[in-house]
């Protein structure tokens, strides 16, 4: 029996195959953003938002793109804020709930970087691998309490933004949106002791609401994922831009232009 046979009898026999995913993991979200910060910094001083001048951070040390005296401020954009969506954090910090899921899926990777490039870049291979870790994505968020999601959220959300400014720049308007993150909707519902239920079929993604002890259920546009930060071809070696890849927890925001005003946010024009 030939070697891919192999290695495919032996790491996926017990693995559904799902739908590709397919992310940016080029660099090029990355620069782009960093543009966006540049910019939108500049609109801060000229317009004079803070009473201090906003200087740029950012890093991997820290989780502030600006800052203004003491104020820390996040930077996000858009170009429509009635389109798409934007990250409140992406990060294997929270992985700890997902307990063991992942720890055979790893441990293979490792395994099979070391196989002959020509095998491990084969597209049906790499297919099959992906739609493994896809799986293994589904039944993380399958097994999700509604205590882990909002131990995430206090950790993710709110205890790491709790003095932050969230600075929206619309591009496609030519407006600045500024709202403290501590208005957001979550913060409230969290502190009131709702629960959260995860609803949706996606393989890698559920929106997340929010329910009261009546059972109303409330709407703040977050959606939690559970992926990869950069594909599956890093996983396994085979990426040029990127050595690695590594299990992570995104949460996503959606209904943009709600959160705003939901939030009390203030809009500039420039």
């Amino acid at each position: 029996m030939p070697y891919y046979d192999l290695v495919m009898g032996k790491i996926l026999p017990t693995l559904l195959f799902v739908e590709q995913m397919t992310y940016k993991t080029d660099g090029s979200v990355h620069h782009g953003g960093v543009k966006n910060e540049d910019q939108t910094i500049r609109i801060l001083n000229e317009k004079q938002i803070y009473s201090n001048t906003v200087e740029k951070r950012g890093g991997t040390k820290v989780k502030e793109d600006a800052v203004a005296g003491d104020k820390k401020i996040s930077i996000k954009r858009k170009e429509g804020i009635a389109n798409g969506s934007f990250d409140w954090f992406n990060t294997s910090a929270y992985n700890d709930v997902l307990n063991d899921t992942f720890k055979h899926f790893l441990s293979n990777m490792k395994e099979l970087r070391q196989m002959p490039q020509s095998l491990r870049t084969d597209k049906e291979f790499v297919l099959k691998i992906r739609d493994s870790f896809n799986q293994l994505c589904e039944l993380s968020l399958d097994s999700l309490t509604s205590t882990q999601v909002i131990d995430i959220l206090r950790r993710g959300l709110i205890e790491s933004t709790s003095d932050f400014d969230v600075v929206i720049n619309d591009t496609k308007t030519s407006e600045l949106y500024v709202f403290s993150a501590a208005n957001h909707p979550a913060v409230d519902y969290i502190n009131k002791g709702y629960s959260v239920v995860l609803k949706g079929s996606g393989k890698s993604s559920r929106m997340l609401y929010f329910v009261n002890s009546a059972g109303t259920v409330y709407d703040c546009g977050l959606r939690i994922r559970v992926t990869s930060n950069n594909g599956i071809n890093a996983f396994l070696g085979n990426s040029k831009a990127n050595k690695n890849s590594q299990v992570v927890i995104k949460l996503q925001q959606d209904k943009v232009k709600q959160l705003l005003s939901s939030t009390n946010s203030v809009r500039y024009d420039y």
